[in-house]
């Protein structure tokens, strides 16, 4: 099973709304050179990476969006750990990019939304999921989960009441190869960074080992993610 063209172009609709910001950015005079703004970011392709075209879907349109306003991105690659805590420490104006979740919209100023897109569970097609309700009828699975991410907070609650039985791993690639390896059962991930990953660092042969259950655990939007401990972030959104 494979993503549809249309979560992509739907993703790149919503991801259009992010231009909007941009109106609120203090002016620049023209006639200047343009100002530098630091924005934190990490390997997740094919939204963002230092070696796609533009820095990655994601990160070309926060840079356009910006450079309209008269400023300049200069983006730093980061693990994502680090870079979720440097930018609440004020290393960086930003951090791109979160998902939508009421714990990041307490941390950060967080732009509207610029691409959208599922949280699905993929497994080993060898070993299905049953058909599911609730987070507890995934107690009967190894699930993997990737440092620092978002999920649901449903999702984190579960796994610190023991509810879930959850591995943690560093980064996606890592979990796709405990899953591959049978290690996990179950790896949630975004259903378009999942399969970009699986395509790129897997075999095929491997790769089409896995698939993922029809019932995603989250639908989501990204935000860029702004410091509340900057002057320029509070600029920014006028405050």
């Amino acid at each position: 099973m494979r993503p549809s063209n249309c979560l992509y172009f739907q993703a790149v609709a919503a991801a259009l709304a992010v231009i909007g910001f941009c109106i609120s950015l203090p002016a620049v005079n023209s006639a200047s050179a343009e100002q530098p703004i630091t924005i934190a970011t990490l390997e997740y392709h094919p939204w963002t990476g230092r070696k796609l075209k533009f820095d990655g879907f994601v990160n070309h349109v926060i840079a356009e969006a910006f450079r309209r306003g008269g400023y300049a991105v200069e983006y730093s690659y980061l693990p994502w750990k680090r870079a979720v805590k440097a930018t609440k420490d004020g290393e960086f104006s930003a951090l791109s990019y979160v998902y939508f979740s009421k714990d990041r919209e307490k941390e950060f100023f967080l732009s509207d939304p610029i691409s959208a897109e599922k949280i699905v569970l993929f497994h080993l097609k060898a070993n299905p999921i049953k058909d599911w309700t609730t987070i507890d009828d995934l107690k009967i699975y190894r699930i993997g989960a990737t440092r620092g991410y978002t999920y649901t907070r449903e999702f984190w609650q579960a796994a610190e009441s023991k509810r879930l039985v959850v591995d943690l791993t560093d980064n996606d690639r890592q979990n796709f190869k405990k899953l591959l390896a049978g290690r996990i059962d179950i790896f949630p991930s975004g259903l378009v960074n999942g399969y970009n990953i699986l395509q790129k660092e897997f075999k095929s042969g491997r790769s089409q080992l896995l698939t993922y259950h029809p019932k995603p655990l989250s639908s989501t939007t990204g935000h860029l993610a702004f410091t509340r401990s900057r002057q320029d972030s509070a600029l920014v959104f006028g405050l």
